[in-house]
């Protein structure tokens, strides 16, 4: 409901825009991931004594990860012929993977089959994401606030990630990087890093191609 009644808000053209935007950062989001969801899972099975520190490791391999995506995002911008107005949603959009990092508690939760409090941070999210969707469709409001809602989702979810964390007396501040760990992690993900990279491209791909050749009402 709420889908549609943004895209009638936004119509073709803005809509257009912001779904060009989402899908030129989605082409290098699995770079972010960098695969690592199921290899974590299964090595906080493997070894819950480790947690903090594969948990750790993961969280400090994603912030790199969306560091990286923001790096070569201000690199590929250069070679298309987006205006300033598209790369700030470009970029706003973006930002979003940097808290995406905090799904490690995603993980650690999936390990120990208590996806409920996963459940319930999503809930969460979701509800306040919708009520400020509203507010903004009410007041009639630019496409770049809607692009902020995207990040803002991420920011909201991540928030309820660490307070489920937290409440089930876990601490992250003992949370740290092993080097040797992340060479691990990352030799067991790297195939993923590239299927998760080649399926972006392939799902969003001819919205970015449209853009380019046809236009954002087109897309």
């Amino acid at each position: 409901f709420l889908g549609i009644w943004v895209v009638r808000c936004l119509g073709p053209e803005q809509f257009g825009l912001f779904s060009y935007a989402h899908s030129f950062v989605c082409l290098f989001t699995a770079i972010a991931t960098l695969g690592l969801d199921s290899i974590v899972v299964r090595e906080l099975v493997k070894d819950e004594s480790r947690r903090d520190e594969i948990i750790g490791t993961a969280f400090w391999l994603k912030i790199m990860g969306a560091v990286g995506v923001l790096l070569l995002l201000a690199i590929a911008v250069n070679f298309i012929s987006n205006d300033i107005h598209t790369n700030t949603l470009v970029f706003i959009i973006a930002s979003a993977t940097i808290f995406q990092s905090f799904n490690v508690v995603d993980m650690y939760f999936q390990s120990k089959v208590m996806s409920r409090y996963v459940v319930y941070a999503n809930i969460i999210s979701l509800s306040i994401s919708s009520i400020v969707k509203i507010v903004l469709i009410l007041n009639d409001a630019t496409l770049v606030a809607f692009a902020w809602v995207v990040l803002f989702d991420s920011i909201v979810l991540s928030i309820g990630f660490i307070y489920f964390y937290i409440n089930s007396n876990l601490s992250l501040k003992v949370w740290r990087f092993n080097f040797k760990l992340s060479r691990k992690l990352l030799k067991s993900s790297y195939p993923l890093i590239f299927s998760s990279l080649f399926i972006s491209i392939y799902m969003k791909i001819d919205q970015v191609m449209i853009g380019e050749y046809l236009g954002v009402y087109s897309v």
